[in-house]
């Protein structure tokens, strides 16, 4: 075995195999019916949540309803009311880490809010 070969050895041994992302970090759950979905990434558990949590609130800051209702008083005349809700503040205090896992140094995890 020569130098180079025995080199490559020795750093995949230290290193070892490049640990796998989980599913949720290559494609973002989203939003089902019942819950929104946060993924965060960071050095540690709190810097992850933090951004998991952002995550959830930027899906639900963008949670839009609009009411259209139309009246009609005559043949020739009508009129269109609309209302627009933008849900902006919710406490994000229900929720549950599903995972958390360790991959490269950076901590990852997939947090559900229960709507």
């Amino acid at each position: 075995m020569g130098f180079q070969s025995l080199h490559a050895f020795w750093l995949f041994d230290w290193f070892g195999p490049p640990e796998p992302l989980p599913p949720y970090v290559l494609e973002h759950p989203g939003v089902s019916e019942n819950a929104v979905y946060g993924v965060g990434s960071g050095k540690n558990f709190l810097e992850a949540k933090t951004r998991a949590l952002n995550d959830i609130a930027t899906q639900l800051r963008s949670d839009v309803r609009s009411i259209t209702s139309v009246r009609k008083n005559s043949a020739e005349e009508s009129r269109a009311d609309q209302q627009i809700t933008v849900l902006t503040r919710r406490v994000i205090d229900n929720y549950t880490v599903l995972d958390e896992t360790h991959a490269g140094g950076t901590v990852y995890l997939l947090i559900e809010y229960r709507r």
